[in-house]
């Protein structure tokens, strides 16, 4: 609609009743089917905005997982070193500072697994060897650690 169409024409201007109300009748279809199409795409936009909000904050919840899996697993080749020389010299420093260092990646949200007389889970443990029937583990050459569900790294075991 625009500026110079009247909405409302006075009885007298009008040349007969019946081709005014027929004109406001297209006028009143016209403005309804706008009303509709102007909804139907705001509803859209607002739809389209919610799911934007949820991927980025999804994007986000990611990002930060993998960053600090990235940060574990960098630390893990010096905390083997540091497991491999607690098992030929425990020390009761050494042992203080390994629980120190364990109890550190657990306020991470890091849990280290793969422990002697565990059952043996393929999807947890990579096993090096088997020299017994049975499904537990007999022996870690390295523990495994993963923050929530996500593995980091799966533990190599002998069963």
């Amino acid at each position: 609609m625009n500026g110079t169409d009247e909405e409302f024409v006075p009885e007298e201007e009008s040349e007969s009743g019946e081709g005014t109300v027929k004109r406001l009748r297209e006028k009143l279809k016209k403005a309804v089917e706008e009303k509709q199409e102007y909804l139907d795409g705001w509803q859209r936009a607002r739809a389209d905005f919610a799911n934007y909000k949820r991927e980025e904050a999804n994007l986000h919840t990611d990002k930060e997982a993998r960053i600090k899996a990235e940060f574990v697993e960098s630390l893990l080749p010096a905390l083997d070193s540091f497991e491999m020389a607690l098992k030929h010299n425990p020390t009761e420093e050494l042992t203080l500072v390994h629980k120190q260092l364990l109890s550190a990646l657990t306020e991470l949200g890091v849990e280290q697994f793969g422990k002697v007389g565990e059952d043996f889970s393929p999807h947890l443990h990579e096993a090096l060897a088997k020299q017994e029937d049975g499904e537990k583990i007999v022996r870690v050459e390295r523990s495994g650690y993963k923050i929530n569900n996500t593995i980091i790294r799966p533990a190599q075991v002998i069963i």
